[in-house]
């Protein structure tokens, strides 16, 4: 699974310059996140690698204001 987490901050860095730090606790956040997913019945690498990367892209951006989050 950590190769998910490294994968996804791989391509995300590509789009963006982040800091050591930031990028470090993204990794943990991410890796928390995928044992969520798996622990909920979720397996699939490339759906999880999907979720990943709209997990990071909100971790980074911040949420989507067009949605409130109910």
């Amino acid at each position: 699974m950590m190769e998910i987490v490294y994968q996804s901050l791989d391509s995300y860095e590509l789009i963006g310059e982040m800091d050591v730090a930031v990028v470090a606790e993204f990794r943990e956040k991410i890796a928390r996140y995928i044992d969520k997913l798996t622990s909920a019945g979720l397996t699939g690498r490339h759906r999880l690698t999907g979720y990943v990367r709209a997990y990071l892209k909100e971790l980074h951006e911040g949420p989507d204001p067009r949605f409130s989050g109910c």
